[in-house]
């Protein structure tokens, strides 16, 4: 790893880090396409049918560079946060997460129906837990959801910062 990638190590040790999922823990295409349905579910990668049906997120391929970074920690102290629109998604990223990252305790994967909540569920998770917002990284592709992040407070880097 490059110095600037050990600085990143340095710099989350001992804190709560959150993890997007799409584009983040994983390439952001799906059955070989990014583009979903010309509406609404247009906000993934995938279309209405394959958000309700299908099995995309099984073929996701993960990002090996984030999973070396990740390695990293204790994985006690990173969580998911991704988002969803269906119950399937939900189920599909459980078992892709169950394939590529065993690490992870279900009770320490969250989803939420709409990105620009992440910063409510981390507010949240430091009342519960009595964390300081300067304890908690959340590690996302979306901008918006980085400067909600930072504008409540947290640390918030675009998944780039990781890769060498």
């Amino acid at each position: 790893m490059n110095e600037v990638t050990q600085d990143y190590i340095k710099k989350f040790q001992g804190k709560k880090i959150f993890m997007d999922f799409d584009g983040t823990l994983c390439e952001y295409r799906y059955n070989d396409h990014v583009g979903g349905d010309e509406d609404l579910w247009d906000l993934t990668g995938q279309t209405r049918e394959e958000l309700l049906f299908g099995d995309a997120y099984f073929k996701a391929r993960p990002l090996q560079t984030v999973k070396n970074f990740l390695n990293n920690f204790d994985w006690e102290n990173i969580f998911i946060l991704g988002w969803v629109l269906t119950n399937n998604e939900i189920d599909q990223k459980i078992e892709w997460l169950k394939i590529h990252y065993p690490q992870f305790k279900r009770e320490n994967i969250y989803f939420v129906a709409f990105p620009l909540m992440k910063h409510e569920v981390m507010e949240t998770f430091c009342k519960k837990y009595n964390i300081s917002h300067s304890d908690v990284v959340l590690i996302d592709d979306s901008l918006k959801n980085i400067r909600a992040a930072e504008k409540e407070g947290f640390s918030a880097y675009h998944v780039t910062s990781l890769v060498d």
